[in-house]
């Protein structure tokens, strides 16, 4: 983000005149609709959670607002873009889509034409006079002018995210350079000091220059003191900053993948997130001081040269054995390093396995085959770990004999200079502080070596993530009509997962038109649940479309798809959190909203147990409550922000008659008319609602009318032939 805003003038100047009307903050749906005209498909949570931490960015004049909405898009991975603030009066057709203040409120200006200026806040449109936003605030969020990143264009994204946070950066890591540069000069002034006080102190005991010196050594020792404490408390906060920003786009990221291609191990998935750690720890950790130093051994080198003539060749052969030795030894260090690597992936997965499937195993007495597996992981880890520690040991070690035999051989090279008069003793002792700087930094190079080796496979499994293909092509201009209808269709749908040959769901058409009331019917593995997840638009068909309201859902705006089609699935997921956050999840519900829905679906026995109500607290995965009590917090979820399609995925597989009957009552009371409602279930009480019947068979749709008549010949149809010479 261009934190230097050509436009502050702008707003600097606009202060100075008449006293500011009332502040409108920047409001999210808005931003969220220009986000999204601007190929930034954004979650509104997300938008209103940004804003909020930024400290809700206004319409007013001045540098802050600018880098408070700045801070706002770094917090949700828009990159690059400059903010303009301005007058309404000096807004051309061409700056549209930007945000606008009109009538107290935020709006986005879609464009301006024939004298009119289109307005859009995300709930309705407005057409006026041009002339009436003369005297409206404006902020422009300027996009970069380039072309929207693809996968080929970007083959390391991981990479990319973390060089363009340093290069955003680029002002304080410059100063953290300069400042290592700088301890480095003072490196020199110690040897140079050391050789004054040999040279010309000790022959004549001239402690006035002594105490010169003395003193411009303490005080270039302040100064280097200053300068490392200042430096890495820079590097501190270059990495925080990085840290935020990265890993909230590559979480950003990995929240907006398919869910039919994320990869099905969990554990092994998070693990590729987590090497985000290793790499940004890598790039703003020392690493900026090793390279900041390695330039150095060679102005050292020619330092001494110039001190001690010859003498400068042996720290030269030095340099060039330590760069083979690490040449060498880095071709196993990335075989090793890469075998680790896996190794821990596969450790990872198996234990979130085990933790998620702990009641299972234990039930089963199965524990000591996943101790078995584990310890055969850590086996390969450890082996592989121990080869890589030896490796390392050896090259460090020959990089420490090294330094020693170059001291060595430099102070009997310098005893024959001195015999030869070419050196004094105080050039020998300068030569040796600073030969002590040549074969350093090589070494820590070597070292560096193998942390990069370790970022650098960290960084391929996080590209890994960010190469996962999202819910919506980057760049692309989504829809977000006015009115949807409840209105949707397969026309032609295939869907398989992976590679396979057999698709999952293979539908030439089907439709479901307003008011309809459907159950789902169909043997187990028959493609209800693929079909629901198609219908709700979280998986994308490999062949055919569906389509909401007559429009590809490919082609609308996530969020909006998200608001008006909600899905229950069959294992309902509570997170920590309160309970009010589990069910009021994905909406911006009132208490009045969340009370009657309770008490619609018997919550409100759930609600009053405990002390705390609605903000009972909920343990990760809803731990501790019953699955009958998931399921009814996930139906609550799934209707509280009033959806006009339903789809259920077997809500009532863990209640009791009662309770599935409640549960059904209930669905009559919370939907509209017109709303649609589709059920796929194995029991009976849906009948009780619904009045369609669709039955599925290996992906296919074999049947689809009414659903009395419809079951009614499904029984005939199944029924045993009476037996030849029964009578009759």
């Amino acid at each position: 983000m261009d934190r230097h805003h050509p436009a502050v003038s702008l707003a600097a100047e606009a202060a100075g005149t008449a006293s500011p009307p009332a502040v409108c903050a920047v409001e999210a749906l808005p931003l969220q609709r220009l986000l999204v005209l601007l190929g930034h498909a954004l979650e509104l949570g997300a938008v209103r959670l940004a804003l909020a931490g930024a400290g809700h960015p206004a319409f007013s004049n001045g540098t802050e607002p600018l880098r408070q909405l700045d801070s706002a898009l770094a917090r949700l991975g828009v990159a690059g873009c400059e903010l303009i603030t301005s007058p309404g009066r000096a807004v051309e057709a061409r700056h549209c889509p930007l945000l606008v203040e009109y009538d107290g409120g935020c709006w986005v200006l879609l464009a301006l034409r024939d004298g009119l200026a289109v307005l859009d806040n995300g709930n309705q449109r407005l057409e006026l006079p041009r002339d009436r936003l003369d005297a409206a605030r404006v902020l422009w969020i300027k996009p970069p002018p380039t072309k929207a990143a693809t996968a080929a264009d970007n083959p390391h994204p991981a990479r990319r995210l973390l060089v363009q946070a340093l290069l955003r950066r680029r002002r304080v890591v410059a100063e953290v350079v300069v400042a290592t540069l700088l301890t480095s000069l003072l490196t020199i002034a110690s040897g140079l000091f050391s050789q004054q006080v040999y040279d010309r102190v000790v022959p004549s005991f001239a402690y006035a220059t002594l105490w010169a010196l003395v003193a411009i050594m303490g005080t270039l020792m302040v100064f280097d003191f200053a300068l490392r404490v200042v430096r890495a408390r820079m590097l501190d906060r270059v990495a925080c900053d990085i840290d935020d920003e990265v890993s909230s786009e590559v979480f950003r990221a990995l929240g907006d993948v398919r869910l039919d291609a994320r990869p099905r191990s969990i554990g092994t998935l998070a693990a590729q997130v987590g090497g985000l750690e290793s790499a940004r720890a890598f790039f703003t950790s020392s690493v900026l001081f090793t390279l900041a130093e390695i330039p150095f051994a060679l102005i050292f080198i020619a330092i001494i040269a110039m001190i001690g003539g010859p003498i400068a060749w042996v720290y030269v052969v030095a340099a060039a054995v330590a760069l083979v030795v690490g040449v060498v030894s880095q071709a196993r260090i990335k075989r090793l390093a890469g075998a680790q690597q896996v190794s821990m992936h596969a450790r990872n997965g198996l234990l979130v396995e085990a933790i998620a499937g702990s009641e299972t195993i234990k039930a089963l007495g199965a524990g000591w085959r996943f101790a078995d597996r584990w310890r055969s992981i850590s086996h390969d880890i450890l082996g592989s770990a121990r080869q890589l520690r030896s490796v390392n040991a050896v090259a460090s070690s020959l990089a420490t004999s090294l330094s020693n035999q170059a001291y060595l051989a430099m102070m009997v090279f310098g005893v024959y200079l001195i015999e030869a008069g070419q050196i004094t003793v105080g050039a020998l002792t300068a030569i040796a502080m600073l030969g002590s700087r040549v074969v350093g930094p090589i070494s820590s190079g070597i070292m560096l070596l193998t942390q990069a080796h370790s970022a650098r496979l960290a960084m391929q499994a996080v590209d890994g993530v960010l190469r996962l293909p999202p819910e919506r092509e980057p760049g692309l201009a989504t829809l977000r009509p006015p009115q949807l209808g409840a209105r949707i269709a397969l026309d032609g749908v295939r869907f398989g997962y992976g590679e396979g040959p057999t698709p999952q769901v293979d539908i030439d058409s089907f439709q479901l038109s307003e008011g309809d009331r459907v159950v789902l019917l169909g043997p187990p593995g028959s493609g209800k649940s693929t079909l629901l997840r198609l219908l709700a638009g979280l998986y994308r068909p490999s062949a055919g479309r569906v389509t909401l309201g007559g429009i590809d859902m490919q082609l609308l705006d996530a969020e909006l798809v998200r608001r008006a089609v909600s899905l229950l699935p069959q294992e309902v997921q509570l997170f920590r959190g309160s309970l009010r956050d589990n069910l009021a999840m994905g909406s911006m519900a009132d208490d009045a909203r969340l009370l009657d829905v309770t008490r619609a679906l018997g919550l409100d026995s759930l609600v009053a147990e405990h002390p705390r109500g609605l903000d009972r607290p909920i343990a990760e995965g809803g731990s501790g409550m019953s699955v009958g009590q998931r399921q009814l917090c996930g139906m609550a979820r799934a209707v509280m922000r009033k959806p006009r399609v339903l789809l259920l995925d077997e809500p009532s597989s863990a209640l009791d008659p009662m309770s599935e009957k409640r549960l059904y009552e209930a669905l009559q009371y919370l939907l509209e008319p017109r709303d649609v409602l589709v059920v796929a279930t194995h029991r009976p009480g849906a009948a009780t609602l619904c009045t369609r019947a669709v039955v599925m068979q290996q992906g296919r749709i074999v049947g689809d009318g009414d659903r009395a008549a419809l079951i009614a010949r499904l029984r005939t149809a199944s029924a045993p032939a009476p037996a030849e010479g029964a009578t009759r």
